[in-house]
């Protein structure tokens, strides 16, 4: 009997700005439907995450802190195999160099595979991953935010999104795995740093935004910005913010039970 090949989901990381009251982007509408779930084989679906107001309804709902935070959703995918992936170096900032783009992406992928987290917790997670060099393939995803069909190989790059996308991660499943994932960061409509400027303003952390992604292509889920805004997996991000770097223990429950 056949396999059926299945491209779940994608998901945007939406960005925040800092400046007077916290300027939430949101797409206000997409194609497809807005859920977590296989569809239709060979089928395109891509489901953007609009940002909430971050405030608790009528003040009733406590914020907890990222190391006492265990919430967490899954995609139910996972991977089977190490996660190889390469890195659209053309496609980096100008001015950047390739080396250093290259490594802050590792460091991101590592902060998941690694569990890396400031709560004192253990690294119990089993999913790796490898960086395997520049490619000059583009990650499978449209200007316009949708995915493309699969190519076999797992890429990051830059490039353009509709302005209320921060990032955008594509994977596809094949018999109930992931078999492929691919990331792309907007340089299009923001301004990114590695090593957070003095003064920052109007900028976004490529670690930060990188982690929250690849938590996406290992099998995560946005949690509720209201809800678990200081979870790695909470959808929105502020300018000059980089906690997502770092994983809260609800992002490693949620790994652990994958891995």
């Amino acid at each position: 009997m056949m396999k059926l090949e299945r491209l779940v989901l994608g998901l945007a990381l939406v960005a925040a700005g800092v400046i007077g009251s916290p300027a939430f982007q949101h797409l206000s509408s997409v194609s497809g439907p807005n859920k977590l779930g296989p569809f239709a084989s060979m089928r395109v679906h891509s489901s953007a995450s609009s940002a909430e107001s971050g405030v608790a309804a009528e003040g009733q709902v406590e914020v907890q802190s990222a190391c006492t935070d265990g919430a967490y959703r899954s995609t139910g995918y996972r991977w089977t195999t190490r996660l190889n992936w390469r890195f659209k170096a053309s496609s980096r900032p100008k001015g950047w160099s390739s080396s250093g783009t290259a490594a802050t992406l590792a460091r991101a992928a590592n902060n998941i595979t690694n569990g890396r987290n400031d709560c004192g917790l253990p690294d119990a997670i089993s999913a790796t991953n490898l960086y395997r060099g520049k490619t000059s393939r583009a990650p499978n995803i449209g200007s316009g935010g949708g995915c493309r069909g699969r190519d076999g190989y797992n890429v990051v790059g830059f490039g353009t999104l509709p302005s209320g996308y921060l990032a955008l991660t594509c994977w596809w499943t094949y018999n109930g795995r992931i078999v492929e994932a691919d990331i792309k960061l907007n340089k299009a409509y923001y301004h990114w740093y590695i090593k957070r400027p003095s003064g920052c303003t109007r900028k976004w952390s490529v670690e930060a935004a990188a982690t929250h992604e690849f938590g996406h292509a290992f099998g995560m889920a946005h949690v509720s910005e209201n809800l678990h805004p200081s979870l790695t997996m909470s959808p929105v991000i502020k300018a000059c913010q980089s906690s997502e770097r770092t994983l809260g223990w609800g992002d490693l429950r949620g790994l652990q039970a994958l891995y």
